[in-house]
């Protein structure tokens, strides 16, 4: 496969350069992508321009990049537009996009930006992506709205007093979170966000950007929510739902430790009432002292997020106020002797992840918490911001690339699965060399 660059008119419609060859980046490092790398776009994904660059391509027959800043469509000349693509969840992208920014552009919104090509021998696009996590529950063609109507309005008479309903209808009809249109549909993992407030200030929140450089995606729970609240909507949840998960932490919140006696009292409650389904918990992983008292109190599964296992990296991005990364690894390895599945959202970025420093730090990582599940998320940033953000990247080595990371990752750490979303107590088995401790095929 041979793909080519693809750029945008002013239009936003997309055009393949009849002779210039795709070109990805690992970092700031333009690079030719390999056919192990790239695959065909998946159903679901979506396409974006990158406003205030130029399309970059490369020409085999010199063996240099060619910038693009002229081209006549039919229409007269125009400038173009760089073109990229959001894969679809599950899709862990392998290469950045590669685009000759204009000084002064201002930063991109929220998106895991990556590389786009044309394959003309099989007539599609094909982005810089690889599957690592197959869940048709999570996949966009699953969200059809046209019934949501009905069931938001049943929802509130169902739970007239509750606070709960209308943020988690503001973020299904207008963030669009999978997790909250789930609740509504009594179906799979829903969310249930409790913590107006953060110990961080991460340079890619999507819930808050006091900044000002892009608008955060997100809206952020202005309240607490009693424990009550939230059992009165997870219970019935769990027991009746398919695959039924209830999600404390959710993109439209703080960090949920903050609120852990709330988490506490409101597991023991759902407990009370409900033996099914999963009771789970999304965090920064910044109060390790509370994770055996949340697993007493119902808690079975945790995902712990970071960008990075290198303390001085994980502070530049999150810059965590009340904590260091001491306590995300203290978290960690509370949860694991606490019997929870545990799991890291790591925060994937090529270039930068794929360091050689960063995988060595990772393997180690892996190997004295006793983790679980690696879960490959793509990191939403613009990506000029998050280089900026870390510095210099020659100080972590040489980037090896996201494939020979994830060759690397089951060859030293065969005991962690590498997923990319959340998964009930009935399918943690699936994951190899799973803990002892963790009773695989419990309730639904």
């Amino acid at each position: 496969m041979t793909p080519l660059m693809v750029m945008a008119d002013s239009k936003g419609q997309l055009f393949e350069h009849p002779e210039l060859l795709m070109v990805g980046a690992l970092g700031s490092e333009a690079v030719a992508p390999e056919s192990e790398e790239l695959s065909p776009l998946p159903e679901g994904s979506r396409f974006f321009t990158i406003p205030e660059s130029l399309p970059v391509g490369g020409d085999a027959e010199i063996d240099e990049l060619t910038t693009i800043d002229n081209v006549d469509w039919g229409d007269g000349p125009e400038t173009p537009q760089a073109a990229c693509t959001f894969p679809s969840p599950g899709w862990m992208r392998t290469l950045l996009p590669f685009a000759e920014r204009q000084e002064g552009a201002a930063p991109l919104p929220l998106w895991a930006y990556t590389a786009l090509g044309y394959d003309p021998e099989g007539d599609q696009f094909v982005c810089a992506a690889v599957q690592v996590d197959d869940c048709p529950r999570w996949q966009p063609e699953e969200y059809d709205d046209r019934n949501l109507p009905e069931r938001l309005k049943e929802a509130k008479g169902k739970f007239p007093k509750n606070r709960m309903i209308p943020h988690l209808e503001h973020c299904a009809t207008e963030s669009h979170c999978f997790a909250a249109k789930n609740f509504f549909s009594g179906r799979w993992e829903m969310g249930m966000p409790i913590a107006p407030l953060c110990n961080a200030d991460c340079r890619g929140c999507i819930s808050l950007q006091p900044d000002g450089l892009f608008p955060a995606s997100h809206e952020r729970i202005e309240f607490v929510p009693t424990p009550e609240e939230l059992a009165e909507i997870a219970v019935p949840h769990l027991e009746n739902a398919e695959k039924a998960v209830a999600s404390f932490g959710q993109g439209c919140e703080g960090e949920p430790l903050l609120q852990a006696g709330i988490i506490e009292r409101a597991c023991r409650l759902i407990r009370e009432r409900a033996d099914r389904g999963t009771l789970h918990l999304n965090t920064n992983g910044s109060r390790p002292e509370w994770i055996e008292r949340l697993a007493t109190a119902g808690l079975e599964s945790i995902r712990i997020s970071t960008n990075s296992v290198i303390p001085e990296r994980h502070r530049a991005y999150y810059r965590p106020e009340t904590y260091e990364f001491s306590e995300v690894e203290d978290t960690v390895k509370a949860a694991v002797g606490a019997g929870l599945y545990t799991q890291l959202n790591y925060l994937v970025f090529p270039g930068v992840t794929d360091r050689e420093a960063e995988v060595e730090a990772l393997i180690d990582f892996c190997g004295r918490t006793g983790l679980h599940v690696l879960q490959m998320k793509n990191l939403c940033i613009d990506p000029a911001l998050y280089l900026e953000t870390l510095g210099d990247e020659e100080e972590t080595g040489e980037a090896i690339g996201m494939l020979r990371l994830l060759e690397v990752l089951r060859e030293e750490a065969p005991e962690v699965a590498i997923r990319y979303f959340n998964h009930p107590r009935d399918e943690w088995h699936l994951d190899p060399g799973a803990s002892t401790s963790i009773q695989a095929g419990g309730p639904e």
